[in-house]
């Protein structure tokens, strides 16, 4: 697959940077990388002058994120106008902790530490062109980690709302808003005795006390699901 502009650096070729590689494995990978046309690995002890495209940062769990990324931008500070590298982190045993703290970070590229080449390349060239890189398993991660801070759906808030009629959801709606029994009663040309009858099937449905505790409830799910 031929590549663009957009997968080349201002040096004709991605300038990657790859610090604190300690494993044998990751090294090789790096040093593998080298010799893939239109990538140029950096020596990392050398400290180039140019800022290099993209870093890869290799996870050492005993070092907080935080500290971590912070030596890579120290090392490369952003000048007027000038950007820092863009972060791939080699990770060995990917923890969802460490990976919610490097997107915190800014970091939108991981690759395990036994990746193939062909990954490894990818995630270079995706992470160059700002666009995010997360192999199959540290995304179901991703996805998994943050299921549980997502909004529940209206029918687990409310596992009983499916036994409302429908002219019941539609008073419920209202009880919601805040009408009255007199003002729902004109909303649907019922008697508010009719209407008084329905609020009290709501609330026995629904397992409520009263009507002031069904609105409460009804307008904590509007603000979660919103």
């Amino acid at each position: 697959m031929p590549h663009t502009d957009t997968d080349r650096g201002r040096h004709g070729t991605i300038r990657v940077l790859a610090l604190g590689c300690r494993s044998l494995f990751t090294a090789g990978l790096a040093t593998a990388l080298g010799r893939t046309p239109g990538l140029e690995i950096l020596p990392a002890d050398d400290g180039p002058a140019d800022c290099p495209d993209v870093a890869l940062l290799e996870d050492v769990p005993a070092v907080p994120v935080a500290d971590a990324v912070a030596d890579l931008v120290h090392r490369f500070p952003q000048g007027s106008g000038a950007r820092g590298p863009k972060i791939i982190v080699v990770m060995r045993d990917p923890g969802i902790d460490r990976i919610f703290a490097y997107l915190q970070a800014d970091v939108r590229g991981f690759v395990c530490h036994d990746a193939p080449l062909d990954e490894l390349v990818t995630a270079v060239r995706v992470v160059f062109r700002n666009e995010a890189f997360l192999p199959h398993g540290i995304a179901l991660q991703v996805i998994d980690g943050i299921l549980p801070y997502l909004p529940k759906p209206a029918s687990e808030i409310w596992p009983h709302m499916e036994t409302l009629t429908g002219r019941e959801r539609e008073i419920f709606a209202l009880m919601a808003s805040g009408d009255s029994n007199a003002e729902i009663a004109d909303v649907f040309s019922l008697s508010q005795k009719t209407v008084k009858f329905h609020v009290s099937n709501i609330l026995r449905k629904l397992g409520m006390k009263n009507r002031i505790q069904a609105v409460a409830r009804a307008s904590g799910t509007h603000r979660a699901t919103v």
